[in-house]
């Protein structure tokens, strides 16, 4: 048995030397007979899992090292790299239970920490995450890496003084990769801070060095995007492709900033050189099915329509599902749709439980707000007037967006967090406008007229009211049924709550009963539009609203898929075409799946 041993100890040396000259074929071949004589040494399942982790046969690799932890319990970094195999699938509540049961075996590793600290921060649980790797750094206090995550962390906190002092400290050289992946979250401090020139600079200056690592190219088109200068994403996307063809991020970036920019054949055009590459991608896959139909590629709807994806990663279940369901429904096979859309949503709910108790409560917190009137006498008021479009996701708010940008004096700020990020920063609720203007002035500085389009903005009218002078409020409404069917259709990756068709019924009525506490206290800065009444008479209704604002008509409000901006939400393709009224009342389309919330609506059934 020992001469086994050393004749597989011999052969994983020689696999490993095969694949470090880049001969991945060869490699496998020696594993494979290696594992087919069943002589499964710990090195051996060790070593052609992290093989087949590193070529992304997570697959194989996942199952190698819950094998291995079959046979040598005790053996912790089988745990770890199964977790993280874990986390790229999503998978995190049974990566965290992984890495628990290697805890049992060894709590004074503080590898595990560093580990479930990553783990909890994938699912945005970042107390529990400072928690561990806190613990992980009193383990190894000069451990720079583990130091780097805890910065991590605190930006995802709001905590980015603590964050760049911590990295400030650090004295990395200026070549490491430490220094890099430091300067990258200094990065995104900047960027959190909407100081996109300081972000740019940084980002700039680490290309210098480290002009062959793929992920800077990838943070600058996120850099870009953030900022809204799809053109300077598009040129360093090119850049970056060039230089590693087969890094799919990259290609789907550009996809995404193609049909954002409303170059809606091109974005078709990338999503399906990526399906060249990866069959599969089930990223690709969805983008595709919210904008084409297939007609052309006949091929590609085989696969994704005959992909069973019941063994699938939860990730891959829920964009192939939601793409699924997409398709059925442009073939008017709603059933089937609805089918996938359960699968899709009911995978999401079990990854990200429903955020909605939380915005529940914060709506009350606001509702409950006593305010001193005169304290409204100590305003200092700005020039800026800010048009906050509220009302519930879907809701036709990307339209009225659009309309509201063919004047030329507006800034869309789109779903900006400035409000709920001011009010986190103070409790000084004078000083919110303030904040708030700080950040609408690193967008632009010289217009007058901001629409700020984050819808949940409705749970802060009383401070939008009391604390913004110049304000106004524009609450968008749908047809109920209408709207709650489009945000069960969409696959929101921040919106936990747009899983559960109850949920988002609560969270609709919610709303609505808020909207109508705050017309009648602040009814005269509240504008209701009904998109429904839009789309069916634009001429009329349109007009009322830019009466309302104070604007010159002109005609070319009746035409917003002529502006030239930048979409960035799930209407980016939609809002391209001109105004129809063609998805009104097709929620009667899926009566069996809106059973459980249609009863809510008796007067729209």
């Amino acid at each position: 048995m020992e001469e086994n041993s050393l004749e597989v100890a011999k052969y994983i040396q020689i696999a490993k030397e095969n694949y470090k000259q880049g001969k991945i074929y060869q490699a496998n071949e020696i594993y494979k007979k290696l594992i087919n004589q069943r002589i499964y040494t710990y090195d051996l399942l060790f070593s052609y899992g992290l093989f087949n982790k590193n070529i992304n046969n997570l697959k194989i690799a996942k199952n190698l090292f819950v094998l291995s932890i079959k046979k040598y319990p005790l053996k912790i970094n089988s745990y770890i790299l199964l977790a993280e195999i874990l986390r790229i699938e999503n998978n995190v509540s049974d990566a965290i239970k992984a890495l628990n049961a290697a805890k049992k075996i060894d709590e004074f590793n503080s590898d595990i920490d560093y580990n479930l600290a990553i783990s909890y921060k994938t699912i945005k649980s970042f107390r529990e995450a400072l928690v561990f790797i806190d613990d992980a750094v009193k383990k190894q206090p000069e451990n720079k890496i583990y130091k780097i995550l805890k910065a991590d962390i605190l930006i995802d906190c709001f905590q980015d003084e603590k964050a760049q002092e911590l990295l400030c400290n650090l004295k990395l050289k200026k070549d490491s990769l430490l220094h890099f992946q430091s300067e990258i979250l200094i990065s995104k401090i900047f960027i959190n801070q909407k100081n996109y020139k300081l972000a740019e600079e940084t980002l700039l200056e680490l290309k210098k060095i480290f002009s062959k690592q793929k992920i800077l190219y990838l943070n600058l088109s996120d850099l870009y995007f953030k900022s809204k200068e799809l053109e300077k994403g598009i040129s360093i996307l090119k850049e970056g492709i060039d230089h590693f063809p087969k890094f799919i991020p990259l290609r789907f970036n550009l996809g995404i900033m193609y049909r954002n920019l409303g170059l809606i054949e091109l974005s078709i055009k990338t999503h399906i050189e990526i399906l060249l590459i990866d069959k599969l991608n089930s990223n690709s896959f969805y983008e595709l099915s919210t904008m084409y139909d297939f007609a052309s590629d006949d091929q590609l709807l085989k696969t994704l329509l005959n992909c069973e994806i019941g063994n699938l990663s939860p990730k891959e279940k829920i964009y192939l599902g939601y793409s699924k369901a997409n398709i059925y429904h442009q073939n008017n096979e709603y059933k089937k749709s609805s089918y996938f859309l359960k699968i899709a949503n009911e995978e999401k709910l079990k990854i990200q439980p429903s955020d909605i108790k939380r915005k529940l409560n914060t709506g009350e917190y606001y509702r409950n707000l006593r305010i001193d009137r005169n304290l409204n006498i100590e305003r200092i008021t700005n020039n800026s007037r800010y048009l906050f479009i509220v009302g519930m996701p879907r809701c036709g708010s990307t339209l009225l967006e659009s309309i509201l940008s063919l004047n030329p004096q507006v800034q869309d700020l789109g779903e900006v967090c400035f409000l709920e990020e001011s009010l986190q920063k103070t409790d000084d609720l004078i000083e919110v406008e303030n904040l708030y203007a700080e950040k609408v002035k690193l967008i632009n500085s010289e217009k007058k007229i901001f629409t700020d389009k984050n819808l949940f903005n409705f749970l802060y009218c009383p401070v939008i009211y009391n604390f913004f002078p110049n304000s106004r409020i524009i609450h968008c409404t749908r047809n109920p049924l209408d709207n709650i069917l489009s945000i069960y259709r969409t696959n929101f990756l921040n919106q936990s709550f747009s899983s559960s068709l109850i949920d988002i019924a609560d969270l609709y009525l919610y709303q609505m009963k808020l909207m109508n506490e705050n017309k009648d206290k602040f009814g005269s800065i509240i504008y209701s539009y009904d998109h429904d009444k839009v789309v069916k008479n634009p001429q009329d209704n349109i007009k009322c609203l830019i009466n309302w604002l104070g604007w010159e008509w002109s005609e070319k409000y009746l035409s917003p898929q002529k502006s030239k901006r930048s979409v960035f939400t799930a209407s980016s393709a939609q809002v391209r075409k001109k105004i129809n009224s063609d998805f009104s009342g097709y929620w009667k389309n899926y009566e069996d799946l809106l059973k459980p919330i249609s009863k809510l609506f008796p007067t729209y059934n």
